[in-house]
């Protein structure tokens, strides 16, 4: 006899969503687990032998089958989880993890079902030069569909842990010596822009991206632990490259974006591999 699954919570409607809301293939999978071993459960499982040797070895294969069966379904479901987990902010008040429209999601699935099976990505751009996603790649219509309206107007909350500046705040990416300070909008608000530590170009290129599921690849491409405010001025001379191109920037502050890249990419690129492993078959 086996034992069947903790239940696990219905995926949610309300946004934003939690870590579980986004692992729904999963969560059915294991609920479906549950129901075939409480199925087994209830079938006679006591035999006289030899008489029944044949029925109790069709048992016990079945058993050992729920039993391999559970392993992998919880192993995605911890995979799952803990990938989402690892996206989002660790401090509270941030960008919350958010789930795809439906008309969001058959977008990217199009585009990725048009990508070739043995697509590899080109090497890295030169040093200073943007991270691009030519218009003949095959991969461009996964990254149009990916980059509408990303991050979008997302408010004044925390990013990587810092408050959106102030109108008047010192702008960081500059020296001191400079005077320059964050400007404001005709509504007010401070002039600053959600950026993408790592770009959305070098994101799509990274291994195993495009082999993610489609809610995946949306859910990675909007990351809360991937954005952080900078000043327009900073984010429009930054474009999609690395921060050490920011002309006139600060050279500490050149350093420390240069080990938040460089902390991010591999934040990334683990908890791709891990929502690769996570990623239900069937």
């Amino acid at each position: 006899m086996l034992f069947a699954l903790l239940a696990f919570v219905s995926p949610a409607e309300a946004k934003p969503v939690r870590p579980v809301d986004l692992c729904g293939a999963q969560v059915a999978a294991a609920r479906q687990l549950g129901a075939d071993i409480r199925a087994h459960n209830a079938k006679p499982h006591r035999f006289r032998m030899p008489e029944q040797s044949l029925a109790a070895a069709a048992y016990n294969a079945e058993k050992a089958a729920l039993e391999a069966r559970r392993a992998a379904v919880v192993a995605q479901l911890q995979a799952c989880m803990q990938a989402m987990r690892a996206l989002e902010a660790a401090d509270a008040g941030s960008l919350g993890l958010k789930s795809p429209a439906r008309r969001t999601l058959s977008k990217i699935e199009k585009a990725r079902d048009q990508v070739p099976s043995n697509w590899t990505a080109p090497p890295p751009p030169r040093p200073g030069r943007n991270w691009e996603v030519p218009k003949n790649s095959p991969i461009r219509p996964v990254f149009e569909a990916l980059r509408g309206s990303n991050p979008g107007k997302v408010g004044n909350i925390r990013l990587n842990g810092i408050d959106r500046p102030r109108v008047s705040d010192r702008d960081p990416a500059y020296p001191a010596s400079s005077g320059r300070t964050i400007g404001s909008y005709d509504s007010g608000n401070s002039k600053v822009s959600p950026d993408h530590i790592i770009p959305l170009a070098e994101l799509v290129q990274m291994r195993g991206f495009m082999k993610l599921t489609p809610q995946n690849m949306y859910v990675v491409s909007r990351a809360p632990i991937n954005l952080q405010w900078l000043s327009k001025a900073a984010n429009e001379s930054k474009q999609s490259r690395s921060a050490a191109y920011v002309s006139g920037a600060d050279p500490q502050w050149i350093s420390a974006q240069t080990a938040l890249e460089d902390q991010t990419r591999k934040k990334l690129q683990d908890i791709i591999d891990q929502l690769l492993k996570s990623q239900y078959r069937g």
